[in-house]
């Protein structure tokens, strides 16, 4: 098999929001970044297939304890089958960790025009399960969204999930081709191994690639394979601290059957509540694509899925908790992800107040369906003040993480926002206080 050898200043793992953040901005800086992806480059988006080849073990990937944990590997990772919804960090992250994202929360919000979407995109199910929720005294409110509601078609809502062909939900791609533009290296199907480490100093990163290896040397290494692939990443590395504990922000659906246009007629999570935040339990607007929705029906209650035929007048509400950290990742990628009673008991807490919420809207309360629980955002396997310092750096000099892995405690809110202001705080150290001088200057070379 042969070996390919690349020279990089820095060479990142992952291209998701953390790891093509950090590759955007060391770009601009003049930085020689090669970024690798494990994943393919799909560019046929929004649809069933497609979700299905970009999720890890096709969409089946599940804990020891049963749990499906959703894992996104394409370019762009968790960006291409999220939901667009633009929620600060959690307080914590600064008044306990002392990691202040203000400035780059803010300059995100600007950057990309982050905003609720007007009421004609939102839809008819989202106003009404707000306009329900509020009546209820649960303080509904519209959120951001990083989705151009000029470029939107709102109709796709239950698709929108598999990514946007219409380039209305912004993706990590579009800092990839900046990253690209600026003179950036894309490698995709690109599975590193581990990081190569000399004298306590990161070195670089050897990866399998179709053919054979890819070596490459780069003064800086930054992780950002997410929740479940940095721990095993750093592991094999020699970092056996990593994957100790994590946490999945669980959810669970539940829908009803209304007398009008349903939920998977509008954007996902285009409304939604932070009232319970204090308990860690967030309710959205959020229904599964169709082959998702029978799949998870046949798996609570086969006399509910004929009710696929009602699809489109389905209303869907989305619980959300901040978990307790439990479990592990292991080398090889196995999770063990155990729920604890007090999850337990917030998930069932927050799916009936979501019943008590649809049959307000106009549901039949006999087609109410509480769908089993999922993880949609595995983290805190190398988190902040164990793995990494605040700078992200692990204990190995110049090699740093840069995803939700990082992330100490359970977010119990979307993701993506948090990580792209991580990954922008962590480009400002690595520019100022790792390459302050100047770097090295040698372009990325391939030999054979």
């Amino acid at each position: 098999m042969k070996t390919i050898h690349k020279k990089a200043d820095i060479v990142i793992a992952g291209s998701g929001p953390g790891g093509a953040t950090v590759a955007c901005k060391l770009a601009r800086a003049g930085k020689k970044v090669l970024l690798l992806e494990k994943g393919r480059d799909i560019k046929f988006l929004g649809n069933h297939l497609t979700g299905l080849l970009i999720s890890d073990k096709l969409g089946l990937n599940f804990s020891e304890e049963g749990l499906n944990i959703v894992r996104a590997i394409v370019t762009g990772g968790s960006t291409i089958m999220y939901c667009g919804a633009a929620t600060p960090p959690p307080d914590y992250i600064k008044t306990k960790y002392k990691i202040d994202l203000d400035k780059y929360v803010n300059e995100t919000i600007d950057e990309l025009d982050l905003n609720p979407l007007p009421d004609e995109i939102i839809g008819k199910a989202g106003l009404r399960i707000m306009e329900a929720g509020n009546e209820l005294g649960y303080e509904f409110e519209r959120m951001r969204k990083f989705i151009n509601p000029d470029k939107c078609r709102s109709v796709c809502g239950g698709t929108c999930m598999m990514g946007c062909p219409r380039g209305a939900k912004w993706s990590a791609r579009e800092y990839i081709k900046e990253m690209q533009a600026a003179g950036g290296e894309l490698v995709v199907r690109a599975d590193v191994q581990h990081v190569k480490i000399e004298d306590g100093v990161a070195t670089g990163m050897l990866a399998h690639i179709p053919g054979g290896f890819l070596d490459v040397d780069a003064d800086v290494v930054v992780v950002s394979a997410g929740g479940v692939g940095t721990p095993c990443i750093l592991q094999k590395s020699g970092l056996h601290e990593a994957g100790r504990g994590m946490f999945v922000d669980p959810l669970v659906f539940v829908t009803g059957v209304a007398k009008d246009r349903g939920t998977c007629l509008g954007p996902p999570m285009s409304v939604g509540t932070y009232k319970m935040n204090e308990e860690g339990i967030v309710l959205s607007d959020l229904i599964d694509p169709l082959w998702m929705w029978v799949i998870m029906a046949a798996l609570k209650n086969t006399s509910k899925v004929l009710d696929f035929l009602k699809y489109r007048r389905q209303y869907g509400i989305m619980v959300k908790i901040g978990d307790d950290r439990q479990g592990f990742v292991t080398m090889d990628g196995r999770i063990s992800k155990p729920l604890t009673e007090r999850d337990r008991y917030r998930l069932n807490r927050g799916a009936s107040i979501s019943r008590e919420i649809l049959i307000k809207a106009g549901c039949n309360s006999k087609s109410i369906i509480v769908g089993p629980v999922r993880g949609a955002h595995p983290g805190s396997t190398a988190r902040v003040g164990e793995v990494v310092d605040t700078n992200l750096q692990t204990r190995v000099k110049n090699l740093f993480v840069s995803d939700a892995s990082v992330i100490p405690e359970a977010l119990d809110r979307p993701v993506v926002l948090t990580m792209i202001s991580l990954a922008k705080r962590l480009s400002d150290h690595l520019i100022e206080n790792v390459f302050g001088n100047g770097g090295i200057s040698s372009k990325i070379e391939e030999k054979q």
